[in-house]
């Protein structure tokens, strides 16, 4: 009988935060204590262990939120083989930590100066944007993850032929 022989490997934290700086988006899972909820959402950044999102202060994820600051964050890819090639590879990158929602203006404002320098604001955006929030910070749509535990396993390129080896 054949055995199936993958050939992933773990990620160093390294090569996960190179990920991390060249990807913008993912799926946040959060849970009420009872039932998970897993979101698509885009992050604005990465930095000091530390994902900062922009989302709306509404909604399902807030009432989980709420629940259980817990949270669990996947970035993730797929690719084809070159040349058209049977196979394909991939990575994941899986990250748990506390998710918060950021209401100091001085955090706010740097998070905001932060997200001008990756060229996130068109120019002049980021001052009404800041004008606005800053009037009710406790309202903001800025959150953090603050990372606890960093996971991530890669494939550079499978071919199920090479499993029946």
């Amino acid at each position: 009988m054949a055995e199936l022989r993958v050939q992933s490997k773990f990620l160093d934290k390294a090569r996960i935060e190179e990920l991390l700086k060249s990807k913008r988006d993912g799926v946040l899972c959060l849970t009420d204590g009872q039932s998970p909820y897993g979101v698509p959402l885009a992050y604005t950044s990465y930095h000091n262990d530390t994902l900062y999102f922009g989302m709306n202060p509404t909604g399902r994820k807030i009432e989980y939120l709420k629940k259980c600051k817990n949270a669990c964050f996947t970035v993730y890819q797929t690719f084809p083989a070159p040349g058209g090639q049977p196979g394909m590879g991939w990575w994941s990158v899986i990250l748990d930590g506390e998710l918060s929602q950021i209401t100091d203006p001085e955090e706010i404002k740097a998070l905001a100066d932060m997200m001008e320098k990756q060229g996130a604001f068109p120019p002049g955006l980021k001052e009404r944007f800041l004008a606005v929030i800053l009037k009710n910070p406790v309202n903001s749509n800025f959150f953090k993850m603050k990372i606890t535990t960093f996971g991530g396993k890669e494939l550079p390129l499978y071919r199920p032929e090479d499993e029946l080896k």
